[in-house]
């Protein structure tokens, strides 16, 4: 894995580790209805994490293809 996988990897895993803990921390506290906000963060980074796949898909599809001339066109 190279470096900015593992760098994306880290960084995707604490933002869903904190959206996590927001939540919980938010249903046990006196406002619950603050929910929104962890709710938010967490359809924010499914969404992130989604575009991120389609793009490493694509760019796979890409070089398998052999068209180099594809991923250099200006």
């Amino acid at each position: 894995m190279n470096k900015l996988k593992a760098i994306n990897t880290v960084q995707y895993s604490l933002q869903l580790l904190t959206a996590l803990l927001l939540l919980y921390f938010t249903i046990n506290s006196d406002t619950p209805e603050r929910v929104a906000i962890p709710i938010l963060l967490i359809f924010g980074w499914t969404l992130g994490f989604a575009q991120r796949r389609i793009t490493r898909r694509r760019v796979n599809r890409l070089r398998k293809n052999d068209k180099k001339d594809v991923l250099h066109e200006g």
